[in-house]
């Protein structure tokens, strides 16, 4: 008797687990091929309105974990009127948020290649140990909110001569329609990157930059199309970014800022801040030793900044409260004009 029972609850324990295990195969299922037909119903509307899209046959991963699609060898190349871009990736694995199609996490570690008719020196490529977008959509498929976090990458040109390296960023993205705005602001960014190595030679400042955070509105919408078009109907119409704070890590200096950037006539940035700067007697220093500025010009800065600094609480370095601004391709940082900035072509 016993053993005729153990026999029954051995049994019905089985055929429980075999139930379960049928009930998740088909849940796993229907999530997995319910995110590859929106993603190929989103494709498919994308290739009507215009944009080239190719890549391999979607492929289904991940069981029993969660389920993920795969594409590999993926190209997308804007309509004319979006601005004829292009952009390549090896693969792109697709992460559907649990029981929410809307919300997809894009994973696209390694080669990215991006061209576009303004990119006169050839295409940029970039490589990623880790490249992640999390994407918020509507009932529509509109991007309401997003974040990408990248790690340990390096964007070259097409040349292979390194343009700029970074070991983290990680940067929010949220619609203004998202935030219950009333004005006129866009989008809200937020980020920060950590070992920042532009290309450009800066010298004195270290070829490092350590951490950049950024907190920033878009005032006025940049609509899609060639970049140059976008760029000056945003500044006819007002469009200007509003940094609520920078702040830069970059020896010998620590900028903190906040202020207004916009652009002018012909397209090139102007900008005004006001910024609280420490390091900067080893800035002009450094200034004066690579010969940037003249050595009369050093010794007066350093006296009248110096009249001009205040000493935090704490005994810490001495803090300049300065403004900075760009105009016509100059940097001013108080009274004195320090250097030239580079033009941007956008062509």
């Amino acid at each position: 008797m016993i053993v005729s029972l153990s026999r029954k609850v051995l049994w019905s324990s089985i055929g429980a687990l075999i139930a379960l295990a049928l009930i998740y195969g088909g849940l796993w299922a229907a999530l997995a091929f319910g995110a590859r037909d929106i993603t190929e119903e989103w494709i498919a509307e994308q290739r009507q309105d215009g944009w080239a899209i190719a890549m391999s046959a979607p492929r289904l991963n991940g069981f029993p974990g969660w389920p993920v699609v795969v594409f590999d060898d993926v190209s997308v190349t804007a309509p004319l009127e979006e601005g004829a871009w292009s952009w390549s990736a090896e693969s792109v694995t697709l992460v559907p948020a649990t029981f929410d199609l809307t919300q997809l996490t894009v994973r696209t570690p390694g080669r990215h290649t991006f061209n576009a008719p303004w990119a006169a020196n050839g295409p940029l490529i970039a490589d990623a140990g880790r490249a992640d977008f999390e994407i918020d959509l509507d009932s529509h498929g509109r991007l309401q909110r997003g974040r990408v976090l990248i790690e340990d990458a390096e964007v070259l040109d097409a040349k292979r001569i390194p343009l700029v390296r970074t070991s983290l960023l990680d940067l929010k993205l949220a619609l203004a329609d998202t935030m219950g705005q009333t004005d006129d602001v866009f989008a809200r960014f937020s980020g920060i990157s950590n070992n920042l190595r532009p290309a450009m030679n800066l010298r004195p400042f270290d070829p490092v930059i350590r951490t950049v955070q950024l907190d920033a509105d878009l005032v006025g919408e940049i609509r899609p199309g060639r970049l140059q078009d976008a760029l000056e109907a945003w500044r006819q119409g007002g469009g200007t970014l509003e940094v609520r704070r920078i702040l830069l890590d970059w020896p010998p200096l620590t900028i903190d800022a906040g202020g207004t950037v916009a652009l002018d006539e012909t397209l090139q940035p102007i900008a005004t801040f006001t910024t609280r700067i420490s390091g900067f007697n080893e800035g002009l220093r450094a200034l004066e030793t690579t010969g940037t500025i003249q050595p009369g010009q050093a010794a007066s800065a350093q006296v009248i900044l110096g009249l001009l600094a205040k000493t935090p609480p704490g005994g810490e370095a001495p803090e300049l409260q300065v403004p900075l601004s760009v105009q016509n391709q100059r940097l001013t940082v108080g009274p004195f004009e320090v250097m030239d900035v580079p033009a941007i072509r956008w062509e």
